[in-house]
């Protein structure tokens, strides 16, 4: 049986700019800029129209009940992960593959040889994760700002 040998953050570093150069620090950053900027457009647009739609005639959508957060929160964070999962992906490639060819050919290069979906590989087990938590997370958020803003 073959073991692995453990590499330090700082050996794997060491090993990066030896070998990569100060380039090799920032390998898919450009995926992570174009998959991070339209995610959270998806994450509070997601999250702040379900409130809308959530809310009563009459009501203001900062007094839904925790359950309407919740769900609004899940929304969020579905929207935000279904959105941007395809690059998501082109990010994992580069960083891990180190490919050096544009986001978009690798993109186009994994659809052709592995189909459309496989942009998506992944995407059941990340809603899985994110939807309980983006729930709690705005929950707790929205209780946070009324307490802060009834006693501060």
């Amino acid at each position: 049986m073959k073991q692995s040998k453990k590499v330090s953050p700082y050996q794997l570093t060491k090993q990066i700019l030896r070998t990569e150069g100060i380039r090799g620090m920032f390998r898919g950053l450009t995926p992570t800029f174009f998959r991070e900027m339209p995610g959270y457009f998806f994450f509070f647009g997601g999250y702040e129209a379900t409130r809308e739609l959530l809310t009563k005639p009459g009501q203001s959508k900062d007094d839904i009940g925790a359950l309407r957060i919740m769900t609004a929160g899940a929304v969020g964070g579905a929207s935000l992960w279904t959105a941007i999962f395809p690059a998501d992906v082109i990010k994992s490639r580069v960083q891990i593959q180190g490919i050096s060819t544009s986001m978009f050919t690798v993109g186009i290069e994994i659809a052709r040889k592995e189909g459309p979906l496989a942009l998506y590989n992944g995407l059941t087990p990340t809603l899985f994760r994110t939807i309980p938590a983006t729930a709690v997370l705005f929950l707790v958020y929205e209780y946070t700002k009324k307490f802060m803003y009834q006693y501060l």
